[in-house]
């Protein structure tokens, strides 16, 4: 019998693959998350158990460990757990260097993007990136997120307050530049006068 027939010996194998995250050699640890990314079409459940330390991992001082990291926790996010997720990524961006940004940035969007059940949420977490990574930033997800404003009329009030705060502390990200001065030009009327002020707000 296979691992992938019985379930009790494919579950020991993933725990054991999910120690092997937490050893020094690196080579170990790149092994062990390609095949923990194999084992997610087998036992993705399995595998989640596992998620805080393979987040751990994409926080590591090893490039090629933090980007394989990253795609095996890509592969995790689901609508159960994309919000607390995001939430660590979004912090961690802030610090991450340059040459994982991009990837880290692209990876963040396409999740929001795609388990956004919320428009607020949706909006709030692309500023954050905005303001951490916003020249990382692909010309397509900008223009997304301006579609979504454009659409959510009960957030205009709103979004231009957040994207007008943002622009005070972040100006050398050009794509949140473009975004707010967009945004400023079509609903300047709401950031002055403070119109549709929502209770999660102060007023400018």
């Amino acid at each position: 019998m296979s691992i992938e027939d019985d379930g009790g010996l494919r579950v020991l194998a993933i725990n054991i693959l999910g120690k092997f995250l937490s050893n020094r050699d690196n080579n170990i640890r790149y092994v062990a998350l390609n095949m923990l990314m194999r084992a997610t079409t087998l036992d993705a459940q399995a595998v989640q158990r596992h998620r805080a330390t393979i987040l751990d991992c994409v926080k590591d001082s090893d490039a090629s460990i933090r980007k394989r990291a990253l795609e095996l926790l890509y592969l995790l996010v689901n609508e159960n757990n994309v919000k607390p997720l995001i939430k660590e990524l979004i912090e961690y961006l802030e610090v991450s260097d340059q040459e994982f940004k991009g990837d880290l940035t692209a990876k963040i969007c396409s999740l929001v993007e795609k388990f956004s059940s919320e428009k607020i949420w949706y909006i709030d977490q692309m500023l954050k990136v905005l303001s951490e990574a916003g020249n990382f930033v692909k010309d397509e997800v900008w223009h997304a997120l301006i579609i979504v404003i454009s659409n959510a009329s009960d957030l205009h009030g709103y979004t231009v307050r957040a994207l007008y705060r943002a622009f005070l502390t972040s100006t050398e990200q050009e794509t949140l530049v473009r975004v707010a001065v967009w945004c400023i030009g079509e609903y300047g009327d709401m950031l002055v006068n403070n119109v549709g002020m929502l209770d999660i707000e102060d007023p400018i």
